[in-house]
């Protein structure tokens, strides 16, 4: 009976890390943020998400944020940690 048991409680942890909340990063303008961390570069915030080493990463940026601003984020946090990438548009853009 306890062997069954662990092996439930085994698997059944496995399975919640797929449930694991993505890090937040905005993409505004002007500035990245991811949690406290703010800045008109990429690099310190890249710092902080490879520091988190966050499974999922979502994006949010404005329709005015340029697309190299984005991508610089991109390319940097992807040459130094492997984790699943997604971006939204924010309808109401806190910078506009």
């Amino acid at each position: 009976m306890l062997g069954r048991t662990l092996l439930f409680s085994v698997l059944l942890l496995a399975g919640c890390e797929n449930w694991s909340e993505p890090l937040d990063v905005r993409i505004m303008p002007s500035e990245y943020q991811v949690g406290d961390v703010k800045s008109s570069i990429a690099t310190p915030v890249v710092d902080e998400v490879v520091r988190l080493k966050p499974k999922k990463v979502l994006m949010a940026f404005c329709r005015t944020t340029p697309m190299a601003k984005t991508m610089q984020f991109v390319d940097e946090l992807q040459s130094r940690l492997q984790t699943d990438l997604k971006g939204v548009l924010l309808e109401n853009c806190p910078e506009s």
